[in-house]
């Protein structure tokens, strides 16, 4: 094998790289970027206050900042200046747009159906990480005015990876560190890790939603704790809910976007259980059409109008999600929003939530019959669901809102 070895050594760097003749060689010069970035890192200054900004630019993939459009709304009313981009565009022609991203999405699925292998290195390669960050760095460097700070959504990519002279921010739900330990251990990721080591590295500050992702940032990506202020979420498209709510519909609800990911397996057996002790129970699955015939089980699919999912959540007593791995679920902020309990799994951010005995339950192995247990329980329980419900919107009213999140992050920025 023809083998290329660079070993370098300094007070800062130390690596050796072996380079077969089989990896193409764009993935060599990614390796080699990543790192010197990650050297720059340890080397470059970076002011630990900035001038209290004023125009501001929130970059990242348009379902991902429209999904915290209530956020940026408030922040915009202390800005002169606040707008977008959206890294996953193309041009401003919004149906153009929406044609190369359907084409995209065609070309990607045949490409997996192909290649299983091939696509999913690619997907969460380096090369991705960087092409993703160039982009962004393009967009913005062509902007007619320049932001004096940039407020990046989630780790998927930098808004800047050769030029950075603007100041920025990031707001992260997760880390690719706690997916590979608690979701998918098998999987390759060092060099992704690279990628987000030096985009938090260089980041100005951090915001994350949860205090697991804070730990992960320092424990896993050597972090300092003090460039990182911990924000919560809220519920994003929903208003705080200041109506009535009532029990005793034996209603359960369960969003299954991601069905083995969220724990769909776990909640169609435990709710099996369920309808043996409570045969008028229902469950509603939600986010995604199943294949499922199961007594007491309706699936209506996606549910796109917000009217009809305020509804959903007034006829339900309880949500379940006892997630395998869930970074910080908007969907169970939502439900509390609405005065639903929730009875989530111990994983992610989800403890976080969710207060065990307060404002529903947290279940740390989700096993389907000890599910089914504390579903009976609750659902043959009026009086407990309506105080959970009163505390679980109280939560919301104080932290999991929009508003919270804002000036926490506010306070930051100036």
């Amino acid at each position: 094998m023809n083998c290329l070895s660079i070993s370098i050594s300094s007070g800062f760097w130390s690596d050796a790289v072996s380079i077969s003749n089989q990896v193409d060689l764009f993935e060599c010069k990614c390796y080699l970027e990543v790192k010197c970035v990650i050297l720059l890192n340890k080397v470059m200054f970076y002011p630990e206050k900035i001038i209290k900004a004023e125009k501001i630019i929130v970059s990242g993939e348009r379902q991902f900042v429209d999904r915290h459009q209530a956020l940026f709304d408030v922040m915009a009313s202390q800005y002169s200046q606040l707008n977008y981009l959206y890294i996953d565009e193309f041009t401003n022609i919004v149906f153009f747009n929406k044609l190369v991203k359907f084409c995209l999405k065609v070309f990607a699925k045949l490409f997996s159906i192909a290649f299983p292998a091939k696509f999913d290195r690619w997907k969460n390669s380096a090369q991705e990480f960087i092409a993703r960050s160039n982009r962004t760095e393009r967009k913005i460097s062509n902007l007619p005015t320049k932001p004096e700070f940039v407020l990046h959504v989630f780790g998927r990519s930098a808004p800047f990876w050769h030029n950075f002279d603007i100041p920025y921010g990031m707001y992260l739900d997760y880390t690719t560190a706690l997916w590979h330990r608690k979701f998918d251990p098998a999987k390759e990721f060092a060099d992704w890790k690279d990628c987000e080591i030096a985009a938090y590295g260089r980041a100005y500050h951090l915001f994350t939603m949860s205090r697991l992702v804070k730990s992960s940032l320092v424990n896993d990506y050597g972090i300092a704790p003090e460039k990182i202020t911990i924000v919560g979420s809220f519920a994003s498209y929903h208003k705080v809910y200041e109506g009535e709510k009532k029990f005793g519909s034996k209603q359960i609800l369960f969003n299954a976007s991601e069905f083995k990911r969220k724990g769909g397996d776990l909640v169609l057996e435990a709710f099996k259980h369920v309808r043996k002790a409570l045969p008028e129970a229902r469950l509603i699955i939600i986010g995604k059409k199943l294949t499922v015939s199961q007594e007491g089980v309706y699936n209506p699919g996606k549910i796109k109008s917000l009217v009809e999912m305020r509804q959903l959540f007034l006829e339900t007593d309880l949500v379940i999600a006892p997630a395998r791995c869930d970074p910080f679920p908007t969907f169970v902020i939502e439900a509390m929003n609405y005065g639903v309990p929730c009875l989530v799994s111990g994983n992610d951010g989800m403890p976080e939530i969710v207060d065990h005995g307060v404002n529903g339950l947290v279940v740390d192995a989700p096993i389907p019959t000890l599910i089914a247990e504390e579903t009976i329980d609750l659902l043959c329980n009026i009086p407990l669901l309506t105080s959970m419900s009163q505390q679980a919107r109280q939560k919301v009213r104080l932290q999991l809102n929009c508003n919270s999140v804002a000036e926490k992050m506010m306070q930051v920025l100036s």
